[in-house]
């Protein structure tokens, strides 16, 4: 009898004490379900729990020139995106300690999972298709000295990969001019487009890579001013709000400065979401089609839907001074691309010496340098001697899902040796088409001749 006494005891305080430990820790979940369905009405709740930014605005340099906005444009950025549930970190004239520090806790954060988004504004440059962004105390006499004087855009990148959140965004208001160029030998403007690529992360640049943003005459810089009014939008998709902030900036400055971006993201998000929209962001890699879209009708604005890539450059010869060389770029159109291919453009970074080609020995193939297949038809092959570019144009327009090589004959290589790089963009079919930057092929010329890619 006491036996079954001490069972019953046993039973009773095995139900009662996790209903008490419960209602003493209210933080810890009790039904799944309920939790589950409390965010599913509550969505703006449910993004803020997980947003983490870091956002730098440098203007006072002691070794450069003072720039008016950035940390004003820092200041605003920072205080609509803590009013959008971001847990936000502001610095304002880093050093470059403080710089590392930021990244090294930013990285801590964005390891708890959810949505990651870097800002800055201030100077920033390039050095062999390596961006780099400026603290306020960096001195930089020299090229050499950028890599131990400033934060390399590279290190931001691994961040956001070794996180392996769901999306992340990049936000460079940061391409003003070169203020070390003066001291000097080589001279790169604006910022390269970044070659490494992270699944799940969209790169946003004040203006097109290779140009130079404008300051603007208020509190804000024109491309900051207008990003400020697009994250107040509610419910808009994130892809689709850079899109409504270059069309913003191309307006107020008369068409000097295009915004551009490089996204890889797989889903859908909105920074402001608002109660009356039931969706909470959805940022999980949807299902691929089962066949690739039908491509757009080839009048009005088109675009990629899936980029192509630049996939390999090569050269034949790469000793300086040697004549006739031929160089080679690859591109991949992939099956998913939505539209297809009409031109590429291939242009040399201002400042560097320009090589001239012979476009009458100059074709296109599909397939690549050692696998060489059939001869692309083209309606042109045109040089800009002025912006320092070539352009192939294709007729009929290459399919998705084709791997094609531009072979370039140079008619001299360069007088002297060393890193040079040569942007390629791809353009849709489309009397307006949008051109997707597909990053920098680089060719070292040496004393002695060797293949080189």
């Amino acid at each position: 009898m006491l036996w079954h006494k001490w069972q019953l005891l046993l039973g009773t305080v095995a139900l009662v004490l996790p209903l008490t430990f419960s209602l003493a820790h209210p933080r810890i979940k009790i039904n799944g379900a309920i939790a589950a369905k409390a965010i599913a009405q509550n969505p703006i709740l449910a993004q803020r729990q997980h947003r983490t930014a870091l956002i730098i605005g440098n203007s006072n340099y002691t070794s450069a020139d003072t720039l008016a906005n950035p940390v004003n444009d820092a200041t605003d950025i920072a205080n609509s995106l803590q009013r959008l549930g971001f847990d936000v970190t502001l610095l304002k004239d880093a050093d470059l300690r403080q710089m590392e520090e930021a990244i090294d806790k930013f990285n801590r954060q964005l390891r708890q999972g959810g949505v990651g988004l870097f800002y800055f504004a201030g100077h920033g440059l390039q050095v062999d298709g390596e961006n780099y962004l400026i603290p306020v105390n960096a001195r930089l006499e020299r090229e050499q000295d950028v890599r131990y004087e400033a934060m390399a855009m590279g290190k931001v990148l691994n961040v956001m990969e070794d996180a392996a959140n769901d999306a992340n965004f990049i936000i460079l208001d940061a391409c003003r001019n070169n203020p070390f160029s003066r001291q000097w030998r080589s001279l790169q403007r604006g910022l390269a487009a970044p070659i490494q690529s992270v699944k799940g992360t969209l790169i946003a640049y004040s203006t097109a890579p290779g140009k130079v943003a404008l300051d603007g005459d208020g509190r804000n810089s024109p491309y900051t001013t207008a990003l400020l009014r697009s994250l107040k939008a509610p419910n808009l998709d994130v892809e689709q709000m850079f899109k409504q902030v270059r069309a913003d900036v191309l307006q107020t400055t008369d068409g000097k400065q295009t915004p551009w971006e490089s996204s890889s993201l797989v889903g859908s998000f909105a920074f402001n979401r608002t109660n009356d929209d039931s969706k909470i962001d959805n940022l999980p890699p949807p299902t691929p089609p089962a066949s690739p879209p039908t491509p757009p009708v080839a009048t009005g604005t088109t675009a990629f839907v899936q980029p192509p890539s630049l996939v390999e450059v090569t050269i034949s010869y790469s000793r300086i001074k040697n004549l006739g060389a031929t160089y080679y770029f690859t591109v991949h159109l992939p099956k998913n691309a939505g539209t297809t291919l009409q031109q590429i453009t291939i242009n040399q970074p201002e400042g560097a010496e320009y090589i001239r080609f012979n476009l009458n020995e100059s074709i296109a193939f599909k397939g690549t340098r050692s696998q060489q297949g059939e001869k692309l038809e083209l309606k042109d092959i045109s040089s800009d001697e002025k912006n320092q570019k070539v352009s192939f144009t294709f007729e009929p327009a290459v399919s998705p899902g084709t791997e094609i090589t531009i072979a370039l004959k140079a008619m001299q290589n360069p007088q002297k040796s060393g890193v040079y790089s040569f942007g390629v963009t791809a353009f849709p079919l489309g009397e307006t088409g949008n051109g997707q930057f597909l990053g920098f092929g680089k060719f070292n010329f040496i004393t002695k001749s060797h293949t080189n890619s």
